[in-house]
């Protein structure tokens, strides 16, 4: 099995796994979000019984307090802060590939005459290390709620309250 890859494509990959890392981390959050709403997208509530403190109200009287889930619950919004990656390689070849013929320029009109260099390493890493070692530390934080999801819960506040007054048995 070819081990060597060119240090650009190897750089490029681990970036683009580090996105997908934060893209997954994002859906998880959305669904996560979407579980305090029901079928019908209207939020799912807390129904709880509290004496009744209005002033017109019988002795022993208790009120329907409603309120929703979301903004009762802490949420835990995450995104990756800062990734590292150790890895040991061997350096392979050194590349350079012939500048782009100038009769052949494509339509994004870029004519590049110096070469491109390249780099290649062996990924099977240093014949003294173990094969294909690589360590990986990934760290995430809590960051705050985003101006949407602020105002979203910050409007569900606003609609919990009592909503029934009733004489208790």
């Amino acid at each position: 099995m070819a081990s060597n890859i060119q240090l650009n494509d190897l750089i490029e990959a681990l970036a683009g796994a580090v996105i997908e890392a934060q893209d997954s981390i994002e859906q998880h959050q959305i669904s996560n979000l979407l579980g305090y709403f029901d079928e019908n997208n209207r939020p799912k509530s807390l129904v709880v019984r509290l004496p009744s403190i209005h002033p017109q109200a019988e002795e022993g009287s208790e009120d329907l307090y409603r309120a929703p889930l979301l903004p009762l619950v802490s949420s835990n919004m995450l995104k990756i802060k800062d990734v590292e990656i150790t890895f040991d390689v061997d350096l392979g070849q050194f590349t350079e590939e012939p500048a782009p013929d100038p009769k052949r320029v494509d339509s994004g009109g870029q004519d590049d005459e110096a070469s491109r260099k390249g780099i290649f390493v062996d990924i099977a890493g240093s014949k003294q290390s173990k094969s294909g070692s690589i360590h990986v530390v990934l760290r995430v934080e809590s960051t705050e709620p985003t101006d949407g999801a602020s105002r979203l819960m910050n409007h569900l506040s606003q609609t919990q309250g009592v909503y029934k007054t009733f004489k208790a048995d």
